[in-house]
C-alpha cells in the first residue's frame, strides 16, 4: 500500500502556527490571550458557487494562485473546500491530491486545510470511507462536531497524521467535543457561532466556551463569523488575542461594505486590523 503524501514539517510549523505553548494569563479559561501573534487562516472558497464574485476560487489552479497571494497579505495557513470537474464540493481522494498539490506548490510550507462537511456527501459512512481513500493528505481538516459521524471522523484522521479544526457552532457541539475526547487533542477549537445578531452570536460563543472552559482544554481557539458579522468578530477575536479567519467564504465585502477586490484583499484588511487591535 502507497504511502499517503503529507506535508513533511506538519508537526513543527503546526506547534509554531497554533502557538500551543504559549496560552496563558490571568483570568478564567475564556479570557485567557495568546502573547504571540494569533493565527490569520484565510477562507478561500467555501461552499460559494462558482461566479458568486469574480475572484472566487474554484479549480486547483485558481486556489494555487489565491494560496500564494493570501499568504504574501499575511495568511498563516488556508482553509479550502475542493472542488470536482463539475464546480461542486468534493472530498474525493483526486480532487483533494490535484487540489493540495497545486497550493503547495504556489505556497510552499503554508498549511493547508480542507473541510469535510457533512453536506459534501450527505452520508456519514460514505464520508468516513472516501477520507480513508485519501493519497494526499492535508495539514488539518474541519470537522463539524454538530455532524453524524464527526468524532469517528476526526478520530480516523487523527490517526493519519492530520489535524483537526473542531468545528463548533453551539454548546451541543462543543459538549460532542468534549464527551468524545476530542477537546484536548485538536488543533484548534473553531468557534464558529450563530444567531440574528452579533450579540446573539456572543452569546452562543459564550455558551460554547462555558462548555470547554469546564473541560479544562487549552487548545488554541478561533472564532469567525459570516456575512454581516463577519468583520465584527475578527475585530473581537483579535480584542480577545484569538485565531481567526477571513475570506470569499465568509464575505465578499470590506468593512466599508464595498466589494473586495480578491481573498487577498480581505487578508489583508484583517492583518491590518489585527495588528491595530494589538498596538503593532
Amino acid at each position: 500500500m502507497t504511502e499517503p503524501q503529507r506535508s513533511p514539517t506538519w508537526s513543527r510549523r503546526d506547534f509554531l502556527a497554533t502557538g500551543a505553548a504559549v496560552i496563558g494569563g490571568a483570568g478564567t479559561a475564556s479570557q485567557r490571550r495568546q502573547t504571540a501573534t494569533p493565527l490569520l487562516k484565510a477562507a478561500i472558497n467555501g461552499s460559494r458557487q462558482a461566479g458568486s464574485h469574480p475572484a472566487l476560487p474554484v479549480t486547483p489552479e485558481d486556489c494555487a494562485r489565491d494560496a500564494a497571494a493570501v499568504v504574501r497579505a499575511g495568511a498563516g495557513a488556508i482553509h479550502v473546500h475542493v472542488r470536482g470537474a463539475d464546480g461542486g464540493q468534493s472530498i474525493a481522494p483526486t480532487d483533494v491530491a490535484r487540489t493540495l498539490q497545486a497550493m503547495r506548490a504556489a505556497a510552499p510550507g503554508t498549511l493547508v486545510g480542507i473541510s469535510t462537511t457533512f453536506q459534501i456527501v450527505g452520508d456519514a459512512a460514505r464520508r468516513h470511507a472516501i477520507v480513508g481513500e485519501w493519497t494526499v493528505l492535508p495539514d488539518f481538516t474541519s470537522v463539524n462536531f454538530n455532524e453524524e459521524g464527526a468524532v469517528a471522523l476526526a478520530e480516523l484522521l487523527i490517526s493519519r497524521g492530520v489535524g483537526i479544526e473542531a468545528g463548533l457552532f453551539d454548546a451541543a457541539a462543543a459538549r460532542a467535543c468534549v464527551d468524545g475526547g476530542l477537546a484536548t487533542r485538536c488543533l484548534r477549537l473553531m468557534l464558529e457561532p450563530r444567531g440574528a445578531t452579533v450579540q446573539d452570536r456572543l452569546r452562543n460563543v459564550a455558551e460554547m466556551e462555558a462548555v470547554l472552559d469546564a473541560s479544562g482544554t487549552r487548545i488554541p481557539r478561533l472564532l469567525h463569523g459570516s456575512a454581516d458579522a463577519a468583520w465584527p468578530l475578527i475585530d473581537e477575536a483579535a480584542r480577545r488575542g484569538y485565531q481567526t479567519r477571513a475570506g470569499l467564504e465568509d464575505t465578499l465585502v470590506l468593512p466599508d461594505g464595498t466589494t473586495a477586490r480578491d481573498n487577498a484583499q480581505i487578508v489583508a484588511e484583517a492583518a491590518r486590523r489585527i495588528a491595530a487591535a494589538r498596538g503593532a
